[in-house]
């Protein structure tokens, strides 16, 4: 699966949130509101919607950019989308 990286930018609003594509994408940032994703459950939700390991190239690339563009951050051990 190919990510538009480009459309991934800018600060994050539940409206935007709300039209992210693909589907799988929208799920992953959607289980770090509240109370956020312990490692497992975000590499669990990565392996479902996106098929790729923990260890993919592809699954790092995009847990860099969303740390990157801070639409995920890692506090006390759970990864939090933040608006």
């Amino acid at each position: 699966m190919n990510l538009d990286y480009g459309n991934l930018s800018g600060k994050l609003s539940m409206s935007k949130l709300l039209a992210i594509e693909p589907a799988g994408l929208r799920k992953l940032l959607k289980a770090g509101l509240r109370r956020g994703s312990s490692t497992k459950e975000l590499n669990d939700l990565i392996a479902l919607h996106f098929h790729w390991t923990p260890e993919s190239e592809e699954s790092k690339r995009l847990l860099a950019h969303l740390q990157q563009i801070g639409w995920l951050v890692l506090v006390e051990k759970r990864w939090k989308t933040q608006f």
